[in-house]
């Protein structure tokens, strides 16, 4: 109401409460907006260094991407879909399926991406998709799928227990 308080003062009416100082202007819990962190820096989705899995891949990064895709509000079904996709892809490879027989499966994730990011109604956010295609991307041999992508999709998807359930 900051008119009223204007018009107030105008008229020589003032509070009787002396002037503290300013309040702080209400933060944003959910922490700064998408566009100012990019947890998808570059050498971004590398999985392993000295050929173990990168521990930070499935810890801090995991944990940064979970948060710009609630601040992006994915939601949890979208998040479901794609991932027991990847799951069911590795069932598959645990299971004997060769992995050339599953890598258009595997791939395939990208162009579902794409094509629920372009959706006029529930659209993926940008920031998911371009999970999706940075991971596709890297992902060149059964190793990569298995003890890579795979690791760091499960610690994204347990990070993610906040999004909103639709």
């Amino acid at each position: 109401m900051p008119d009223f308080r204007d018009a107030m003062r105008g008229a020589g009416l003032q509070s009787s409460k002396a002037p503290g100082p300013p309040k702080p202007a209400a933060q944003d819990l959910r922490g700064p907006p998408a566009a100012a962190v990019n947890p998808f820096k570059p050498p971004y989705p590398q999985y392993f260094h000295d050929q173990a899995l990168r521990v930070s891949l499935v810890l801090d990064e995991a944990e940064a991407i979970a948060a710009l895709f609630e601040r992006d509000r994915l939601k949890k079904h979208q998040l479901r879909a794609f991932y027991d996709h990847a799951k069911r892809q590795l069932q598959r490879l645990t299971y004997g399926t060769r992995f050339a027989e599953v890598w258009p499966e595997i791939a395939r994730l990208k162009a579902f991406a794409a094509d629920r990011a372009g959706r006029a109604e529930n659209a993926l956010p940008p920031s998911f998709k371009q999970f999706i295609d940075l991971n596709v991307a890297a992902v060149v041999d059964r190793d990569s799928f298995q003890k890579g992508f795979i690791p760091h999709f499960e610690a994204v998807v347990a990070y993610s227990a906040r999004i909103i359930k639709d």
